[in-house]
């Protein structure tokens, strides 16, 4: 039997969505074939269950008994409209329309068939994980998150400890405050994020690295500048997988919900992380932390920009977070 996946990205839902692969290979005992977008193949590398990743835009000539179709819009639709397959699962063209085979997840999305006012009400009302809304709409067993570090990511992650001087001993604790820039209020702001640094060094005497991405090299470079202690700078320009190898360096990571909340889940870190706009209910932790959220009725609200004030951000308190890094240490 061969089966395909169809998860394009963003990098964090293809890495969340690893979690499907031990159920389906327990179920089916199939070839998985998984199609990507380039920037986010390395994700997918050295995963046992996957034997043969697919890069979007590559053609694929070969007939599918399974094709689980998981992309929401237009550009999934049609990869799966120039597919052979025998059976699908997941999203799909009827003629112009895009349609879906029975599933609460999509119920809950933009192409839900009852209408994006009761997918909003549905979405904020869900109490169950992505892991268990797909899994139910496959039928299969809930799994892991699963991310297999490289010699090579194993390497850098030893030579930048070593670089500054990380030891065994050492608590080290994370913080990836920002998310990108799709919902603002994902992310703590500079000042909230200055004051927790201080205030952990001040309470645990850690090495505390500071993480972000491309997009985050202003932003962090303030922090870096306005802390009162040497925190360290792990730089904004890693490569996806020496990010995820200098995330499996600290004990503790502080963060949003964003792709670095997946990584740390699938290497197993203690986690602190805190939620906005976007819904708690749909992570699943596995035990490893705790979910930090203002008690707001608006929560879950998926608004790119918010004029509430004050806003769920501003209602995140520096010490609930310190206090929820002690519990974990």
């Amino acid at each position: 039997m061969k089966i395909l996946i169809i998860k394009l990205g963003a990098i964090g839902d293809v890495l969340r969505t690893t979690s499907i692969l031990q159920g389906l290979k327990e179920k089916y005992n199939a070839e998985v074939w998984w199609l990507v977008k380039e920037n986010a193949i390395d994700i997918l590398k050295n995963n046992n269950y996957i034997d043969k990743i697919v890069v979007f835009g590559d053609g694929i000539k070969e007939e599918f008994d399974l094709v689980i179709s998981l992309e929401d819009n237009m550009e999934g639709c049609e990869i799966v409209s120039k597919l052979k397959y025998k059976n699908i699962i997941g999203v799909y063209l009827e003629g112009n329309k895009i349609k879906y085979t029975p599933s609460e997840w999509f119920d809950m999305s933009l192409i839900s068939r009852f209408g994006k006012e009761k997918a909003d009400k549905l979405k904020a009302k869900n109490k169950k994980t992505y892991q268990q809304l797909i899994s139910e709409m496959l039928d299969i067993k809930p799994g892991e998150i699963i991310l297999n570090l490289g010699e090579n990511e194993k390497k850098i992650a030893k030579e930048f400890a070593i670089k500054h001087d990380i030891i065994k001993e050492d608590l080290v604790i994370g913080l990836n405050t920002s998310a990108g820039k799709r919902w603002q209020l994902k992310k703590l702001n500079i000042a909230k994020t200055v004051e927790l640094a201080n205030k952990l060094n001040e309470d645990f005497k850690a090495k505390i690295i500071l993480f972000g991405g491309k997009k985050e090299v202003e932003r962090n470079k303030k922090i870096v500048e306005n802390v009162n202690f040497n925190i360290i700078d792990a730089g904004c320009n890693n490569s996806l997988l020496d990010f995820a190898a200098l995330i499996n360096l600290c004990n503790v990571i502080v963060t949003s919900d964003s792709l670095a909340l997946m990584i740390a889940i699938a290497l197993k870190r203690k986690i602190v992380c805190f939620f906005g706009p976007t819904s708690i209910s749909e992570i699943e932790m596995y035990g490893l932390g705790k979910k930090i959220f203002p008690k707001l009725e608006c929560l879950c609200c998926y608004k790119k920009e918010c004029d509430k004030k004050p806003n769920c951000m501003d209602m995140i308190k520096v010490e609930e977070i310190v206090d929820a890094v002690k519990g974990l240490v």
